[in-house]
């Protein structure tokens, strides 16, 4: 049973080489990690944390919600008004008549959102939001020209500039109510 002192040395041998290579590994990781004000916080799915709003920025997006609310449910009627008219379920004068009347609404809003004064760490957002209102707005009046014509050209250019808009208040939904539900 000679063996079996050696077979204990061996094993306490690499327990300690263990050891060390655990206390090295720890050392390592201390001396190559950042310090804790240069990590950006992850969140446990792996994606970057925002800081929080400041209260100016909180505020904005309070006063830009239900003009943001109201612009999608406009925006939404557009898009049936046209799925409609193509389906065959409406003529051009019902998509004349559904879609004139979003183009008071869609001033509105572009009225309601110039009259907001966003905190200077919003200005780009503000700006892409008041881009996207014109541009369902401008959407909304190339649809009614269908009615004029009948040439889908009209509601072709109408859905770029409408998924241009919804790029847009997608982007700026997610910066400031991130979670939001979206639309597939």
């Amino acid at each position: 049973m000679t063996w079996f002192p050696s077979l204990k040395g061996f094993g306490l041998g690499v327990l300690v080489v263990g050891l060390i290579a655990l206390v090295a590994m720890a050392v390592y990781r201390e001396i190559a990690t950042p310090p804790q004000d240069q990590v950006e916080p992850v969140s446990a799915f792996g994606r970057v944390e925002r800081p929080a709003m400041t209260a100016a920025e909180e505020a904005y997006a309070h006063a830009l919600w239900p003009i943001h609310a109201q612009v999608k449910q406009n925006a939404v009627r557009m898009t049936f008004a046209g799925l409609a008219y193509k389906m065959g379920d409406i003529g051009l004068a019902t998509v004349k008549k559904r879609v004139a009347s979003l183009i008071p609404m869609f001033d509105a809003a572009l009225a309601q959102a110039n009259r907001l004064r966003p905190p200077v760490s919003m200005l780009d957002v503000h700006r892409e939001y008041i881009d996207a209102i014109r541009l369902y707005r401008d959407s909304s009046v190339t649809m009614i020209k269908v009615s004029g014509d009948g040439r889908d050209e009209h509601l072709i250019q109408a859905h770029e500039m409408s998924a241009k808009a919804a790029g847009l208040t997608l982007k700026v939904g997610e910066m400031l109510w991130p979670g939001e539900f979206k639309p597939n």
